[in-house]
This record gives structure tokens, sequence and C-alpha cells, in this order.
């Protein structure tokens, strides 16, 4: 993808920065002369200007490195580089690292016109010859060779131009902590580094993940009273982006966050951005999924006055289309045609994943942009075109859409684009679209193709069966997979709870459960607690139970029994804390669910009913309506609210609205608690429980004409 290959090294290529990048995509010097003639005097010096320095000690080392080389010993002491992140990064340092330890080609003079006569050996032009036949040299070992060429010749003497040159071909070969170690050797025969010089070895730190050497260099390079340019920043930039995601020192948020520093002290010392400082920050606001902060900074590139390119225009795309921002996406592809940038098959990839991650997937959208690409020159849908399709087809609710890309995919070619995970996709969207048996014809259909279904393959099955309250079949799927060995994670668990509580059997639901808690790997988390609450509550859930519960009538079964007792459990653990220890006049379900609620507040009446608090009840469900940070989170709020107030209602305890500067909530007034208090019939002390729940709940619970088994309620 383009923001994919935006920060590969410095060797990407995010937009034509004229005279300000560092090194050419070659790295020969050659690319460096035409786009920074203002520091050629680094490897041509004028005469006189630079003294030649003796390489001595230097070039003894040297030698050692191309032993070293020549012998084909990897070097234990460098990490292995990354190109690109991942498996597939790894597989090609390996590759490169063999194919430079066995393949390498040796090293043939190209120091033959020293011996013609009249060459003068302390002319400033045969210097830069010779540093132009190390720049151009195919590996570190070749040009070494040239360095003995130039011993053997009788030259002992070197400027910046022969060290930089060496410094690039190691950037050239991905050996960038090699390349710090001539710049050590450089400042201590004493050869004062240049602009491009410190620009290159940043460029180096970026390539072997050296953050703290770059700001080294940086600090450097001020101190020998250099200023910082634009090309030294977007490094860092660079640098700072690509570094963490591999050594665990921060999130890509906070990483954004330090390039912002960056930019932000580029702007104080009026160093005036270009294309690719700002392709590297929208970049890295895409690493933090934050597509709002991505167009953030393409407004701030405009106002500054900088041209978008078409990797501008590739990063806000990808970004927006994760994102699901389908409306933003569509504006800057308007933008992009406006700029006179011609749209590629990833430009239309990112707008059709945009209709897929949208809030509201829109499917007709996808297809329409589909038949559009197909009219444009260079441009034709790939594997990832059409599974694109199918996930926006998925979601829309067009199981027959989705079949269709499907078809297509493989007519057209791309049959290798179709994994287990669009077979998954086309499970699920089956099962909702069509039903249960429809989804077990799509995973039949995988099995004979040859694909290998997974765990989110069977988590789709299970699911699929619970909602088609199916349970034997889950039970069946569940069978097959660990015959496979593959072994359930938490989404399989999750499903199995739900199909057993759809099935009425919340006693199982709890030993999967407990299975859980006691793996020790995948602990249970609030949506764990979510589904066994729903599980306990029945067929339906807490959603069909409170809806069906007449005002002042909330039965309590063994199930809610047993939900309360696992809520209580999860209290003692410190996983729920809805209510501050030694006050029951409060209880706060804003980090809950709507099952979660429920049952919280359940449990905390029981608690108030024991220790009847002094003061009005408060029970806090939200932040204030004029709060929040979007629609969703208001919405989800205020259906918890309105949960709240049914539980209420379902236990006949009158409530009141409670609005805040800061909060959304509701008030119980303590003359009406106690008065509900005492209108509830008398309790003994036995309480049903199923023998699994140990927690101990009120007594409140239990009406003293319960029979065992009976529901029982609080009025």
């Amino acid at each position: 993808m383009a923001a994919q290959a935006l920060l590969h090294g410095f060797s990407y290529n995010p937009g034509v920065r004229g005279a300000s990048n560092p090194v050419s995509s070659k790295g020969e010097f050659a690319g460096i002369e035409s786009m920074m003639p203002h520091t050629l005097h680094f490897i041509l010096p004028k005469s006189g200007q630079y003294a030649r320095h003796g390489l001595g000690a230097v070039v003894a080392e040297l030698e050692t490195e191309l032993v070293a080389l020549e012998t084909a010993k990897p070097n234990t002491s460098e990490k292995p580089q990354r190109v690109g992140g991942g498996g597939g990064g790894r597989q090609r340092v390996k590759a490169r690292q063999k194919s430079q330890s066995t393949k390498e080609p040796q090293h043939t003079p190209r120091l033959e016109w020293l011996k013609q006569e009249g060459i003068d050996l302390t002319n400033e032009q045969t210097i830069w010859r010779i540093n132009r036949s190390i720049s151009r040299s195919s590996s570190v070992t070749e040009a070494l060779g040239v360095i003995e060429e130039m011993k053997a010749a009788g030259i002992d003497s070197a400027n910046e131009g022969t060290y930089l040159a060496l410094i690039t071909v190691c950037r050239r070969q991905q050996q960038g902590e090699r390349a710090l170690s001539i710049y050590e050797a450089m400042k201590q025969a004493g050869v004062k580094p240049g602009m491009l010089t410190y620009n290159t070895l940043i460029s180096c730190c970026h390539q072997a993940k050296r953050l703290e050497d770059a700001f080294r260099i940086k600090a450097e390079m001020e101190a020998a009273g250099m200023r910082p340019d634009v090309v030294t920043y977007t490094a860092l930039m660079a640098l700072v982006v690509k570094t963490g995601p591999y050594r665990g020192r921060s999130s890509p948020a906070q990483r954004l966050g330090k390039a912002l520093e960056l930019y932000k002290e580029m702007l104080e010392r009026s160093i005036r951005p270009d294309a690719i400082t700002f392709n590297t920050l929208m970049f890295a606001g895409a690493q933090a999924k934050l597509p709002g902060k991505v167009l953030d900074i393409y407004r701030m590139m405009i106002d500054a006055g900088v041209t978008a390119n078409k990797f501008t225009f590739g990063i806000l795309l990808e970004s927006a289309g994760s994102g699901g921002r389908l409306k933003a996406a569509l504006e800057v592809f308007n933008e992009m045609c406006a700029a006179g940038v011609a749209p590629q098959t990833s430009t239309y990839n990112f707008l059709i994943e945009a209709c897929a991650s949208a809030p509201h997937p829109n499917a007709e959208k996808a297809w329409a942009l589909y038949e559009e690409m197909k009219t444009i020159d260079n441009v034709s849908p790939n594997g990832q075109t059409y599974n694109h399709l199918i996930t926006a087809s998925c979601k829309s609710g067009d199981h027959a859409g989705a079949l269709r890309a499907h078809e297509l995919m493989r007519d057209s070619g791309f049959s290798k684009a179709v994994t287990s995970s669009t077979f998954n996709k086309l499970i699920q969207s089956a099962s909702k679209s069509e039903g249960l048996d429809s989804a077990f014809q799509v995973y039949k259909k995988m099995r004979e193709a040859g694909y290998k279904p997974d765990v989110i393959t069977f988590g789709t099955l299970v699911s699929a069966c619970g909602q088609g309250k199916d349970l034997a079949r889950a039970l069946t799927v569940s069978e097959e997979m660990e015959s496979l060995g593959i072994k359930r994670n938490q989404v399989v668990q999750h499903a199995l709870i739900g199909a057993y509580g759809q099935a009425g059997q919340w006693q199982n639901a709890i030993d999967i459960f407990r299975m859980m808690q006691q793996s020790g790997e995948e602990q249970p988390t609030a949506l764990s607690y979510g589904m066994i609450f729903d599980a306990c509550f029945g067929k339906e859930g807490t959603n069909v139970f409170l809806n069906t519960s007449e005002p002042g009538k909330l039965e309590i079964t063994p199930g809610i029994e047993a939900a309360i007792g696992l809520y209580e459990e999860a209290v003692a653990t410190g996983f729920f804390k809805n209510v501050v220890e030694g006050d029951l006049s409060r209880c706060d379900v804003r980090n809950m669910n709507c099952s979660g609620t429920v049952v919280a507040l359940l449990a905390w009446l029981l608690h108030a009913g024991q220790n009847p608090p002094t003061s009005d009840l408060i029970i806090v469900t939200g932040i204030s309506k004029g709060e929040g940070d979007g629609k969703g989170r208001k919405g989800r709020h205020r259906k918890k609210h309105s949960v709240a107030e049914k539980v209420l209602q379902a236990v006949g305890l009158p409530c009141k609205q409670l609005n805040t500067v800061t909060m959304q909530a509701l008030s119980v007034s303590l003359e009406a608690f106690n008065h509900w208090l005492s209108d509830l019939p008398e309790v003994e002390d036995d309480c049903y429980f199923n023998e699994d729940v140990t927690s101990t709940v009120g007594t409140l619970l239990n009406s003293s004409e319960r029979t065992e088994g009976a529901p029982n309620n609080f009025r």
C-alpha cells in the first residue's frame, strides 16, 4: 500500500523533494548531485579548501571489515534489519545476507587509470574520482577493495567525500550500523562532517532503528555550528514513526505526538516543511488509526502552501478507507481528481474499503465504484478489490452480492486472493441473510475447495448456531474443531456460552465460563461477563427479560441468582467497581455494558436493602448530553440510562432524572427507597444458588413462601 511504502527506509519516494532529499533511491552520488547541488564541495572540494587526512588506522580497521566480509562470516554484533516489517521483511533480510555472503561478485580493479602517466596523486580532482569509484561500488567489499587500490597507488589520504562515499555504500546495502562505525572513525581521523554527511547518517540510523544515535548526531551537528534543515527533521520524524513498533518503546499515538513535536520545533526555527514532511506526519496519523488527525495534518499542509502529491492522497484515502470515513474518502478523491492526480487501482480499493468499513456499510456504492474503475485507463480490479467487495456486501446484508464478488474473483484469475478469511465472511453473511443451513453449505464448499478452517471459522459457525437456537450443531462444530487440533479461543467460548444461553442451559454456560477463568490464558473480559449474564437470564437475555417484566413484578430466577453471584465474585477480585466501599448511596454503571448494568443494579439494591443508606440514591449512567466524543458514545449512554430506568421500574422503585453538568444520572429519594423496603415481603436466610456459584447474595431475593426451584420476586 502507498502508506506502507511511504516510510520504507529513506529509499521510499513519497514525492519529489527537489533539492532536499538526503539520498537518492539508488544511493548513487549522481543522484545526490542532482538533488543537493549546494553540498557538492564535500565530494568535489575546491583546491586547498579542505585538508586531506591520512587513512592510517582507519584503513587497517576497514581491512579487517574486508576480511570478515570475504570469509562470509555474518556480523553477530549487528541485529538483523527489517525491511518493511513482518515475516516478509525478515525473509528478505535473510535472502540479502545470503546473497551478500555467497553470491557477492568479486572486486575488479577500478583505479587502473591511476597508473597512467601525468596523474597527479595529490590533486583534488584525483581524490574526487576515487571517491566516486567508492560510491559506485556494488557492495561494501568492493568499496574496501577500492580503498586497497588507493593505498597500493601510494595515496594515504582522504577527505570527507571518501568517508561519505563509504557511508553511502553501507546505506545502500542496508548496513546502517556499519555506517555509524565509519562515522566514528571519521571523527577520530579529525575529518569534519558536513550537512549531507549528517543527513545521510540519520538516514542510516533509520535503517538500523537507532533512534538515540539519530538524535545524538543531530546534537553533534548543532554543536558543530550547523543548522538542521528540512531533510534533517523529516528524517528524524520518519525514524520516530518507524522505530517504535519493533522495540515496543511507545504506542503509535505517542510516536505521532513526538513527530508533531519535531514539526513544531521546525516551525520555531523558521524551517519550511515540504510535502515529504507532511506525508510522514500523515503516515504517523494513519499508523495511530486517527483518520481525523490525518485530515487535520492535510489541512495544515494546504495552509502552508505545500502542494499535495499522489502519495499524500494515497495516505489520506487509505486512512479514511480503513477508518470507515466514506464521506471524507469521497471528498479526498474528488480533490485528488481536481488536482490532476490520476487514480490507481489502490485508489478505488481504498474507496471500496471505506464503503465496507463505514458505520453504515454501503454495498451499493462499493459496486458503483467497482464498475467505475473498470472504465478508467490503467486501472483494473485485483484480488484486494474483490475482497473489499465481499466485505462490503456481507456487512450490508447483501449475501447475493458477496457470492457474486467471490465468483468474479475466481473468474478473473485471482483465486490465490481467496483465503479462509474470505470464506469466513461468506459464512457469516449466509447465516445472517439466509439462515444456518446456508452457512453450513458455504462451510462445505470451503472444505471441498481445500481451504483449512481456522478458529474464526468455527467461532462464526458456533455463533450462527447460537443465533439459530441449534445447540446440537454448535456442540458438533466444537467437537470437530477439537478433532482438528484447534484450540478454543475466547470468541468460540463466548459463542458456546451464547448457544447454551439460547437453549436455556445456563448451568452449562457457567461451566464454559469457569473453564475460561481457569485456563490462565484468556481471562474473562467485560464482554465475557456480558455473555454469561445474558445466558443466565434466559433464552433472550436481559433485553427481553426487562421488556416483559411487569412493573414491580421482577422475577428472580435461579439463573439470575447465579448471574448476581458471578458479579459478586468479580467485585471481590476488583474487576467491577461500581460501588465505592462504605457508600451504598451511589452506583456508577458508566463502564458497564447493558447486561452488566442490569446485574450490577440488582446486586447493589440487595446490598442497599441490607444496609439502607441515609441519603438519596444516585445511579450514574453516563456523561451529560452536552459532552462526549461523538454521537455513538452518547447514544450508548442513553441506552444504558434507559436500561437503568427499566430495572428500577421492574423492581417497583420510583426514580427521577438527575442531569448535571458532567454526568447523566437517576435519583431515588430516600423516602421512596425506605417505603419500597417496607413494602417488601419478609424473607428467610436460605438462598437458592447453583452449587458452582460460591458467593453469598442478600436474602432479599428469597420469599418466605418460596419453594425450591420456584422463581422469586421483589414484591
